[in-house]
């Protein structure tokens, strides 16, 4: 709740240091942003009203009274790790390379024990991705040290 209420604040704050275009426009490139701000603050209010009036969430496939099981860390650490590691990597080692790590880290997170294959169909779908997008898309994604192949 109080996370989404902060991103409708983040989203709010960006769209208001935002310079409009030199032209004249009937619709400002604003206004989006704004409505999206402001359902986003607006849905956290009313997340915090039934918080407030005792209507808690109840995970799916679960009773009410049911023991909650406590959450799973070392899979969402990876994850994040993984995610991370796509940031660090993006510019220096390029798409493919970034792209693939991600990918390998998030089947190892959710126990998958075909690593190899993993590994291998998802550089190959991730290359397929890179080339797509460069080739027929003309949307220039970073090389990193693949870029005179």
């Amino acid at each position: 709740m109080g996370s989404l209420f902060l991103l409708g604040l983040i989203v709010f704050w960006d769209t208001a240091r935002t310079e409009l275009p030199a032209f004249n426009l009937t619709v400002s490139p604003k206004v989006f942003p704004y409505a999206i701000a402001a359902l986003l603050m607006g849905l956290s209010a009313l997340l915090f009203v039934q918080i407030l009036r005792g209507d808690l969430a109840i995970p799916e496939g679960l009773e009410a009274g049911d023991p909650i099981k406590n959450s799973d860390y070392k899979t969402f650490g990876i994850v994040m790790a993984s995610l991370l590691s796509f940031l660090l990597l993006i510019e220096r080692a390029g798409f493919i390379i970034a792209a693939s790590i991600t990918f390998f880290g998030i089947t190892v997170a959710f126990d998958n024990k075909k690593h190899v294959r993993a590994a291998i169909f998802g550089t190959l779908f991730i290359t397929v991705i890179y080339l797509s997008f460069t080739h027929f898309l003309h949307v220039q994604l970073p090389a990193g040290i693949l870029k005179g192949l």
